[in-house]
């Protein structure tokens, strides 16, 4: 990774993983990257997305999902003096932000949800998963969204 290009997002935008491609020729390999990387989003949060996307094939890892998780390593050796950094704020008022992509799943048709909650100006809570069913709206993945980033702030 010393030499690597860098890369400007940990994921390519536009493009959703599947289940096509080759597999990989070494599967325990990516399994140990992409479990070591779960520990980098505790401070890494601009990557959970990423992360959580490439762990869904786990179980049977193909070669564009190896294409993406070096993309993410590429992307980490870009960006090495990001992470999480906690400072004095002026403000102790609890923010919370909330989004969900309705049927983002291309493999199960499940809402992708994700929320983060800021304490004056510091993140203090975040998380981006899958919504345990499937949503018949838009509508009804924002209200599920929502359900969980209140129930994270209560």
């Amino acid at each position: 990774m010393v030499n690597c290009n860098p890369a400007h997002t940990p994921a390519e935008t536009g493009h959703k993983l599947n289940a096509d491609g080759p597999p990989v020729r070494d599967p325990t390999l990516y399994c140990k990257l992409a479990g070591a990387l779960q520990y980098l989003t505790f401070t890494r949060p601009d990557i959970a997305f990423a992360i959580q996307q490439i762990c869904l094939y786990m179980h049977d890892p193909r070669e564009p999902h190896f294409h993406a998780l070096k993309l993410i390593l590429r992307y980490i050796r870009s960006t090495l003096n990001h992470g999480l950094q906690i400072h004095v704020s002026p403000s102790s008022e609890l923010t919370a932000y909330s989004d969900a992509d309705w049927g983002g799943c291309p493999a199960s048709r499940r809402s992708m949800f994700g929320y983060c909650v800021f304490l004056g100006d510091n993140l203090v809570s975040w998380s981006s998963k899958r919504q345990d069913v499937i949503s018949r709206s838009s509508a009804e993945a924002e209200y599920g969204g929502v359900a969980n980033t209140v129930d994270e702030t209560s």
